[in-house]
């Protein structure tokens, strides 16, 4: 009895010895294909990232442009103040008010503004997708680095 157990005991161990060995042959072919798929995506992500913030720079140029004209539209004749009558209208936008002034959006933008550049900046300079395409080792080994920490 007792050596039937010895038996199916060291059965169950060579099973899984041999279970851990196909693991590891099988992790090790597999991981030329997942270093390579890692790399992709993060290059890809990247560039994409980088595409898209300095696609925007048109755009943000067109509207604070836009924004910062003072267009005269007429003038104050029987609205509003009588002080302001005979003085010119401006047509308002979220620099300028009707009168002339700058108006209390400004702050608003000017926060927007400052964020939407900070993060071009920092997608600009971190520029992922040209260390791996000019240093893949490096990037891998500052990526498996940042792993540890």
């Amino acid at each position: 009895m007792e050596e039937q157990a010895n038996k199916i005991l060291v059965e169950l161990l060579q099973k899984a010895v041999n279970g851990i060995d196909a693991a590891v042959s099988f992790s090790q072919a597999q991981i030329p294909d997942v270093i390579h798929q890692l790399l992709v995506w993060n290059m890809t992500y990247s560039l994409i990232m980088t595409i898209v913030s300095v696609s925007t720079f048109p755009v943000v140029f067109w509207f604070v442009k836009r924004q910062c004209k003072r267009v005269e539209v007429g003038k104050f004749e029987n609205e509003g103040y009588s002080w302001d009558r005979g003085n010119p209208k401006y047509s308002p936008t979220m620099i300028w008010d009707s009168k002339g002034d700058i108006s209390f959006f400004v702050a608003p933008l000017a926060v927007i503004l400052f964020a939407w550049v900070t993060w071009v900046i920092a997608v600009v300079a971190k520029m992922t997708w040209l260390k791996i395409w000019l240093a893949p080792k490096l990037y891998l080994l500052e990526y498996a680095a940042s792993l540890i920490k």
